[in-house]
């Protein structure tokens, strides 16, 4: 029954084992990777002074034959004083509004994001549709907020990303909007 098992004329003459695993484990951030490829971008508005009860809207594209992933790294801004921030998908505005230059984090790569970008301040809400994805309200001491997704929001081709600044104050509030990526091709 087990002569197969225990018969030494049917093992084979020698064999080799083979260790796949490797140490120590090597992690690293996936922004410090997408730099180093010269893959990772930023884009801000500067300081804006938006009137009181206005908005701050920045969209980013990702074209339709784009090609490629655009992976939310960290968000950050504020104002001085009270700001709701609203995060929303596929939200867009009409006017033609500010258009922003996306930076290569790795100075040794050309600017070259496959996303289009802009920006728009004025008294009324200019976003139509969309979804909305997080709002949250700075507190009255203004300051900045950060939002660290680390590529968990991934926008593919064809769609759009907004970040809204609603200025809760019944003044003039200088704010600033900051958003960082990375692309992967699909």
């Amino acid at each position: 029954m087990n002569d197969k098992v225990f018969n030494e004329s049917v093992a084979p003459l020698f064999t080799q084992s083979v260790n796949t695993y490797v140490a120590p484990t090597v992690i690293g951030v996936q922004e410090e990777n997408a730099t180093q490829s010269g893959v990772m971008y930023f884009l801000t508005t500067g300081s804006i002074s938006v009137v009181a009860s206005g908005f701050l809207v920045v969209q980013m594209t990702n074209p339709v034959a784009s090609g490629n992933m655009i992976n939310i790294a960290r968000i950050s801004g504020g104002a001085t004083v009270n700001t709701r921030i609203d995060l929303l998908r596929n939200a867009s505005f009409a006017a033609a509004g500010t258009s922003l230059t996306p930076r290569n984090t790795n100075f040794g790569y050309p600017d070259s994001s496959v996303v289009t970008a802009k920006y728009i301040s004025q008294s009324t809400d200019p976003t139509t549709g969309g979804q909305l994805l997080h709002s949250f309200i700075q507190p009255s001491a203004g300051g900045v907020v950060t939002f660290n997704y680390d590529g968990r929001i991934k926008m593919t081709p064809g769609t759009t990303f907004v970040i809204r600044l609603a200025n809760l104050a019944t003044s003039a509030n200088p704010m600033t909007s900051n958003i960082g990526w990375w692309e992967t091709t699909l």
